[in-house]
């Protein structure tokens, strides 16, 4: 058997970071971190004794699996069957930061697909890719450990990074689950919150993200952005008390956060073209 059937782990240079093995009754196989340059050292397609699991830190390096070429941004996760050859070529521009995992079984399943046989990928958020880096951090740790890993701790790492794979990559591709669930988040949030005054800094440190992220998120769910949302469910809100109940416009004003009733007052206005007082008659 040669070329891509056959089962290779190409190691990297010795003074690279990387651990194998040496043990047959480990569950995890392989573990990688650091930096490489798949530009200058490309890795061949070939299939592997394990689950490989990949996080790309920075860098955009390319994976070649069943003959294509996916360009694999920072953020991106992949998941690659032990029946599914693949391999590495990168860009001219450097070198990319990764970890890397190779478990000798995954117990996760999505749907009808054999994953033995195929690949998943998703681009994380980057307060997605936290579970990731701690549970390598963790693997990391225990392998270099003196004397030597102990194999109910790596099945414990194994267990945990199956729940955390089948949760955070597989159940959500099987229901169309993308970066709009970090909206779906911040929706939550906000209707919970529609009396915050600094709404957008609190709900960045709450979802642990980037203004310009979650900008970017609503732009392309929403078609606003996460301000604008707020104010118009805000309004809503304030038109639903007003004509449901025996709260004053001051009152409304105060649930709502707002310091004066007139800055509700002026802010409904512009929003449906008449003063509270009047939906409240």
């Amino acid at each position: 058997m040669s070329g891509p059937e056959r089962r290779h782990l190409y190691l990297p240079a010795r003074d690279r970071s990387f651990w194998k093995a040496q043990d047959a009754t480990l569950p995890l196989l392989y573990l990688a971190w650091g930096t490489r340059d798949f530009h200058r050292q490309p890795i061949p397609a070939s299939r592997h004794e394990g689950w490989v699991c990949v996080l790309i830190e920075e860098g955009a390096p390319t994976m070649v699996v069943r003959r294509q070429a996916l360009r694999m941004p920072a953020g991106t996760l992949a998941l690659i069957g032990p029946d599914c050859p693949f391999g590495w070529k990168g860009a001219a521009s450097g070198q990319s930061r990764f970890r890397m995992w190779m478990w000798r079984s995954f117990t996760g399943t999505m749907g009808r697909t054999d994953l033995r046989a195929s690949y998943v990928t998703r681009t994380l958020a980057r307060h997605e890719r936290q579970p990731f880096l701690q549970l390598h951090d963790l693997c990391r740790r225990e392998v270099l450990r003196v004397p030597g890993p102990d194999a109910s701790y790596l099945e414990g790492c194994r267990i945990l990074f199956d729940a955390t794979i089948q949760r955070e990559v597989l159940d959500r591709r099987e229901a169309g689950g993308d970066a709009s669930d970090g909206v779906a988040l911040a929706r939550t949030w906000m209707r919970a919150h529609l009396d915050s005054r600094e709404p957008i800094a609190r709900l960045c440190d709450y979802l642990a993200v980037s203004q310009s992220t979650l900008y970017r998120l609503f732009a392309a769910a929403e078609g606003m952005s996460p301000l604008a949302y707020f104010h118009e469910a805000r309004m809503a809100r304030a038109r639903e008390l007003l004509t449901t109940s025996t709260l004053s416009v001051k009152e409304v004003a105060h649930v709502l956060g707002y310091e004066h009733a007139n800055d509700l007052s002026r802010a409904y206005r512009r929003r449906f073209g008449e003063p509270p007082t009047h939906t409240r008659r």
